[in-house]
């Protein structure tokens, strides 16, 4: 049902549809620089053009100024991805990275235009959702489904069976570190 959406949305729009896939990208880098859109389940099963929207993403890192990019591949579904997958994904994006390296310094954004009004409108969005998830947590907002419609109970979910209660010998080195104690 959201591949035949998002397709109805794109053979609409593509004559801009470059732009707004740029400024969702550009948004998300900036609220999440590490996370990539092509782990996203409602993209992810777009198989008929899954190879353009790899060479997008590939494209939005280097316009983005991206250190830290995630590749996407065709079999990136099943645990462990087809070998060819693999090597087909590294060399469009090494063909990307080679060919586009400076494109993103070059660019300049309209005032007002579809990029900034795009990036505006998803940045509100944003916003207006940790809002929602500050007022009701993050548990909260698992529970309602809030994120790829998938619900998670607080007490339940699939990996409920396999955790154990801290024994009070228990030490992690790292807790302290991360959060700044030493």
């Amino acid at each position: 049902m959201f591949a035949k959406l998002a397709m109805r949305n794109v053979k609409r729009q593509i004559s801009n549809y470059l732009i707004y896939f740029v400024t969702v990208a550009l948004s998300v880098a900036l609220l999440f620089a590490v996370n990539n859109l092509s782990y996203s389940d409602r993209i992810r099963h777009l198989t008929e053009i899954s190879t353009d929207m790899k060479a997008m993403f590939n494209m939005v890192t280097i316009l983005t100024g991206q250190k830290l990019h995630l590749l996407g591949m065709l079999t990136e579904a099943i645990h462990t991805p087809f070998m060819s997958d693999r090597a087909l994904s590294i060399e469009n994006a090494q063909y990307i990275f080679r060919t586009m390296q400076d494109l993103g310094s070059e660019l300049v954004f309209k005032e007002g235009g579809i990029m900034q009004t795009r990036a505006n409108e998803v940045l509100t969005k944003a916003t207006n959702l940790l809002g929602e998830m500050e007022d009701i947590g993050l548990f909260g907002t698992l529970e309602r489904g809030t994120f790829a419609d998938i619900k998670r109970s607080r007490d339940g979910g699939k990996g409920l069976a396999g955790v154990v209660q801290k024994d009070d010998c228990y030490f992690n080195p790292f807790i302290e570190l991360m959060k700044g104690d030493k």
